[in-house]
Parts: structure tokens; C-alpha cells; sequence
């Protein structure tokens, strides 16, 4: 299967610049949407980047996977923690999701 974690992050960044220049005012609402939601409240930060890994693949989302797994790289999850706590997305989502958990393995082997 191809699959680039980082070109994958790297295309979407450029993306999103342009989306930025077009619409800045609603884009910068949306980051900081982003980055209040993701800091540390009753729920710790380092937990909220985990639930966005299980979000990410249970949405089936590789632009999203990767993103998640880094902020979880950074936050102290370990491999076999981010793989398990994934298998939740495989409960809720169906065996179809089992195909996401293995680009979460494999943005962990990449990025690590």
C-alpha cells in the first residue's frame, strides 16, 4: 500500500495556505478553534491527541492520521499504546477501520 505520512502532512499544509489566503478570517477562526480545543482543560492534552487518533481513524481520515500521530509522538504515547487504544475506532467503526490502523503503524515506523 502507498502511503507517505509526511508528503501526505506537507501536500495538506500547502493546501491549506491557499485557503488561508483566500478565506484568512475564517481560517484563522478555525486554527483557533483548533487550538483551544486541544489544550489541556478537565481533559489533559496529551489524552486529546489520543482521542483525535481514534477520531482520525474511525473518520478514515489519512490526512488527519498522521497529524495525530505525531501530537501523540511528542505527547509520550508509546506505539503499542496509540495501536491499541485504535483498536476502540476498529469496535465502533467495523473491521473496514483495521485498514486506517495500519497507517497509524505505519506514520509511527516513518515519523519515529
Amino acid at each position: 500500500m502507498q502511503y507517505d505520512p509526511k508528503k501526505t502532512m506537507d501536500e495538506f499544509d500547502s493546501l491549506m495556505q491557499d485557503i488561508a489566503k483566500t478565506i484568512p478570517e475564517q481560517y484563522k477562526a478555525f486554527i483557533g478553534e483548533k487550538q483551544i480545543i486541544t489544550k489541556s482543560g478537565k481533559v489533559d492534552e496529551k489524552t486529546k491527541w489520543l482521542l483525535l487518533l481514534i477520531s482520525s481513524v474511525t473518520q478514515k481520515c489519512p490526512v488527519c492520521i498522521p497529524r495525530a500521530v505525531k501530537h501523540c509522538l511528542e505527547s509520550g504515547w508509546s506505539k503499542e499504546e496509540m495501536l491499541e487504544a485504535c483498536m476502540i475506532a476498529v469496535l465502533v467503526g467495523g473491521s473496514s477501520v483495521m485498514t486506517y490502523v495500519t497507517l497509524v503503524n505505519k506514520t509511527i515506523s516513518d515519523l519515529s
